[in-house]
């Protein structure tokens, strides 16, 4: 595995793992408000990082550009702003609002990057 591919992974089981230990607090105190807070976290830190990892190690001069760092830190900040943002909305707090919409355009810039990304080495 190259190592740009594994930092993709790695944060990918980060996110995966905390997302779980959040599922298992939600049920067992039976409180589901924030069920969408562990559903991004699961969908875009563990799905789609896991993707963005295997797709770099499938393609590893993909991963050797700026952009591809670039997309690794946007994709990282998007999430990052997206689940203390959709916390405080979630929770009443409209104040995380603007967190939240900063977090949601970073992961779809990052979502762009990729695509582009996948298109620019379509000949790999």
């Amino acid at each position: 595995m190259t190592q740009f591919s594994r930092r993709f992974l790695l944060c990918a089981i980060a996110y995966v793992t905390a997302g779980m230990f959040f599922g298992i607090f939600m049920g067992g105190t039976q409180d589901f408000t924030l069920a969408p807070v562990h559903a991004h976290m699961n969908l875009i830190g563990w799905a789609t990082m896991g993707l963005f990892s295997f797709y770099y190690n499938a393609v590893p001069k993909a991963g050797e550009t700026r952009l591809a760092q670039v997309h690794f830190w946007v994709s990282q900040a998007g999430l990052i702003a997206i689940i203390p943002g959709l916390s405080m909305v979630l929770s009443g707090n409209m104040s995380g609002e603007p967190v939240l919409i900063v977090g949601e355009i970073l992961t779809a810039l990052s979502m762009l990057m990729f695509a582009y990304t996948v298109y620019r080495n379509k000949a790999a």
